[in-house]
């Protein structure tokens, strides 16, 4: 994903709409260094899954499991915000 933000910079504006649960205006607006938000919040969340899914014993294999499909379910959902923001100005 960050790479598809440097690909895409020249199509993309200085300020993209990030914050929507901020009032509506220029307070909704992120810089691209702040868009990389989204790619990081991936990176963290599916390390911090694995980290504690190898913490687990081996008999515990449901929350290890349950561990891995919130991180898949996270991170398509994450995607999915990020490639409509970026469909937006394309």
């Amino acid at each position: 994903m960050a790479l598809s933000i440097l690909l895409f910079l020249k199509f993309l504006p200085p300020e993209l709409p990030l914050f929507y649960s901020l009032p509506w205006g220029e307070v909704q607006l992120a810089t691209l260094k702040q868009f990389l938000i989204i790619p990081a919040s991936i990176i963290l969340i599916t390390l911090l899954n694995l980290i504690l899914s190898w913490q687990l014993h081996p008999s515990q294999s449901f929350f290890k499991k349950a561990l891995l499909l919130s991180s898949l379910v996270t991170t398509l959902i994450l995607i999915i915000t990020f490639i409509k923001i970026v469909f937006i100005f394309i």
